[in-house]
């Protein structure tokens, strides 16, 4: 058996190979961690090779929605998904203060928790 050598033949045929596979119907998932802090919960995505222009983040009353799309160079018209996943978030995070920031290889969504946090009410016994 032959191994391939060219490096950059690798990588291509890597990236269409799964290019093809999301197009065929396959599903791509990314790395998802959630950071728990003291203010706030951040959401780590993990892209390698998904640029800023290709992520959307969306916020539709508590569900949060991040996804990347691949736009075809012979067809700037056509928007393949290379993911989408969706997250339900709690009622005690703050909506209005969400940040997302993409360094590197990954896509982090910052969720600052509401001030007062969660209430416990006390439970009555009669």
């Amino acid at each position: 058996m032959k191994l391939i050598k060219d490096k950059k033949f690798l990588q291509n045929i890597a990236q269409y190979i799964d290019l093809t596979n999301t197009v065929g119907g396959g599903v791509v998932q990314p790395q998802v961690n959630m950071v728990k802090r003291k203010k706030e919960t951040v959401l780590q995505v993990a892209l390698p090779g998904v640029s800023p222009e290709q992520c959307q983040v969306i916020l539709d009353k508590n569900q949060l929605t991040v996804m990347a799309l691949h736009q075809s160079e012979q067809h700037p018209a056509m928007q393949i998904p290379l993911f989408h996943q969706n997250f339900v978030l709690p009622p005690y995070i703050d909506f209005s203060h969400l940040r997302v920031v993409h360094e590197g290889h990954e896509l982090r969504v910052h969720l600052p928790y509401l001030p007062q946090g969660p209430r416990f009410l006390e439970i009555e016994q009669r």
